[in-house]
Formats: C-alpha cells, structure tokens, sequence
C-alpha cells in the first residue's frame, strides 16, 4: 500500500504514523526510525491476530479494516484505523488479555518488540504508551 521513496520512508507512510494515537507529535526523525522497524502486512477476514490468555511476540498498527476485540464470548469492540493492537502484552510482559479477529481484510504494520525496545527510553513516547495502556484498560474492561 504504502510505495516507498527512493531515499526513506514512504511519505504517505510517515503521515499515517503521525495519525497514531501513541505515536502522534513524535518528530519526523522518530517516526522514520520506527518505520525501519515495521513490516506491513495483509491479512484475510477471519484471521485471528491475538488470543486472549497467551504469549504476547507482537503488536499491530490497523492501517485499513477493522477486527472485533473479545474477552471471552463477549464482544467489547471493533477496532479502528491507526489503533495499536497487542501492544499491552508487549509493553506489559503480560498474556494478551483479548482475542483480536480479522472482521474484514486488513492491511497491517506489525511492530516486533525487540525491535523497537529503545523507543521505551524516550520519556515522551513513554509517557504515551502508558496513557495509551490506561485508555486500552478502561476500554477493555
């Protein structure tokens, strides 16, 4: 989806990092660090992206389609362009704590967390992850 530059990040790509929620107000440089550390992704409807209770590896930014989130049988919600999916596990060390399913196709940047662990020391970004988990949080329960 995104075509690259022939020096750099796509620009169309940089935009839609800038629409992230959690990402949002980073400077450029920032932004083009993280995009060296992204690989996009299509997925069909139905595929299951997280299941609740196991292991979190990675964490999805939706660029286009939508997935329900699910704690149990019950639906919390659907997903929406430019929101991070999985990141609690990975930033939390924790189990995921819902199953995530593909309701339409989606285009995808997954994020590998040992890829961007050294965003975490940015006391900025850090300050978002954690108002990005708090909001995740109250969305969830």
């Amino acid at each position: 989806m995104f075509k690259k530059l022939k020096h750099g990040v796509p620009t169309a790509r940089l935009d839609f990092l800038r629409e992230v929620p959690m990402l949002s107000g980073l400077p450029d440089k920032v932004l083009a660090r993280i995009d060296q550390h992204v690989d996009e992704v299509e997925v069909p409807a139905g595929r299951t992206l997280t299941v609740e209770g196991t292991r979190a590896y990675e964490a999805f930014i939706v660029v286009e389609g939508v997935a329900e989130v699910r704690i149990g049988d019950e639906l919390i919600r659907q997903t929406t362009r430019g929101e991070m999916i999985g990141e609690i596990g990975i930033l939390e060390h924790t189990e995921r704590t819902a199953t995530v399913t593909a309701t339409t196709p989606m285009h995808l940047l997954v994020i590998n967390p040992r890829d961007v662990e050294w965003l975490f020391d940015d006391a900025t970004l850090a300050a978002r992850v954690q108002e990005n988990l708090v909001r995740h949080h109250n969305n969830v329960r």
